[in-house]
């Protein structure tokens, strides 16, 4: 992954990703004082590093609730 810092980077990768207009609207009613920009392959940001986090999706999930018997059970068990 390509990885670039500082304003002129992020307004480049802004503008291949199509996204200054809309950074310019909300520059024009709040102060922005840091970005940063993810696309595959490439991450550009002004002053901090995006911190890392792992998402969890709470109904992606091997086992479901089998409400008629009241058991936890394995997706794809026919029972």
């Amino acid at each position: 992954m390509k990885i670039e810092v500082g304003r002129a980077a992020v307004w480049q990768h802004a503008e291949e990703s199509d996204l200054q207009d809309m950074i310019r609207k909300v520059a024009a009613h709040f102060e922005i004082a840091d970005i940063a920009i993810h696309t595959p392959g490439k991450l550009t940001y002004l002053k901090e590093a995006p911190r890392k986090y792992h998402r969890i999706r709470p109904f992606e999930s091997d086992h479901r609730f089998d409400t008629a018997t009241g058991k936890l059970v394995r997706k794809g068990n026919a029972q």
